[in-house]
């Protein structure tokens, strides 16, 4: 056997500067992974910030999930298909965090989900997460919603008041009261005034008074009639209740009151009355309706609105 190899392998203790360079290349890191408190350490103020928005956001969609008792994404995946161009260290981080302050009560389970009705059943057994009514009005101008296809189960504990009809009649009668409860909520009265127009197809499908598509959620002196519910990106026809009010104005107070009462609609509350952008967003997120395309029809409405000078 020749002892004097040459070579990686050979056995010298005096190591060539080759030698050392693969050594330092393949040996194991020794340095510890950043623990996750580091991980948030190590954030600027700007990404931190945005860390903390967007995590809010998978927090509200993972809430609507569990809502429709759809229990197949965790954390990890439910930030990855919301946020799929994002990069993966960033996804780690919110999704770590949610697991973090909100672990899961439950089990990921199989694509094997429940059928569509299954889902919409589970979803009105939860009172806490109860939707209130969404749109079913035309993409483009939102003009009326469909036609209520069942008479209500009981009579309204108040007679149906004379509510305007058509758009301007509509602009006319109901902008005063949606500016008064948007001035008391620190929100646009434009969004106020569009929900309204959209939930009754600008007055043309109103039962109790109630422009505003607000659930009694098992109140007493509610309407019952069918709708439609978005429920795992399919629509499901429901027949639920709804409150009734003394007078179409009421509604549009009874919403404020809805709203303050329920602490997932915080966010949109909060966004600042001047920036209607982050209102639509935060009540899409919030679960006012189940309508994926909700927000953007109150867009298409609200551009159609005067402005608070004059005509529009």
């Amino acid at each position: 056997m020749d002892e004097n190899k040459t070579g990686l392998m050979a056995s010298d203790k005096a190591s060539s500067p080759l030698l050392n360079q693969f050594r330092e290349a393949l040996s194991p890191a020794t340095s510890k992974p950043m623990t996750f408190e580091q991980r948030l350490a190590s954030l600027s103020e700007a990404e931190r910030t945005f860390i903390l928005r967007t995590a809010k956001l998978v927090q509200l969609a993972m809430q609507m999930r569990k809502a429709s008792n759809d229990k197949t994404m965790g954390w990890a995946d439910l930030v990855k298909s919301m946020y799929g161009n994002m990069g993966i260290t960033k996804r780690s981080l919110i999704a770590d965090l949610l697991e973090e302050v909100d672990p899961l009560d439950f089990m990921v389970q199989s694509k094997a989900q429940l059928s569509s009705q299954e889902m919409a059943r589970s979803l009105y057994d939860r009172p806490e997460y109860r939707l209130p009514k969404p749109s079913t009005a035309d993409d483009a101008t939102a003009v009326a919603l469909e036609a209520v296809l069942a008479d209500t189960a009981q009579e309204p504990r108040t007679k149906q008041s004379q509510v305007a009809v058509g758009k301007e009649a509509f602009i006319a009668a109901y902008t005063p009261i949606a500016k008064e409860v948007a001035e008391d909520l620190g929100v646009s009265y434009k969004i106020v005034l569009a929900q309204a127009a959209l939930e009754s197809g600008w007055g043309k499908s109103v039962k109790g008074n109630g422009l505003m598509g607000v659930k009694s959620h098992g109140e007493e002196g509610g309407v019952a009639f069918t709708t439609h519910e978005v429920v795992n990106g399919k629509k499901v026809k429901i027949t639920d209740s709804f409150k009734a009010y003394d007078t179409p104005e009421d509604s549009i107070r009874g919403y404020a009151d809805f709203l303050r009462a329920n602490s997932r609609y915080r966010y949109f509350l909060t966004a600042g009355a001047e920036n209607e952008e982050a209102q639509l967003s935060a009540l899409q997120s919030s679960g006012y309706a189940t309508d994926p395309m909700y927000s953007q029809k109150l867009k298409n409405i609200m551009k159609g609105l005067p402005d608070e000078e004059g005509q529009g």
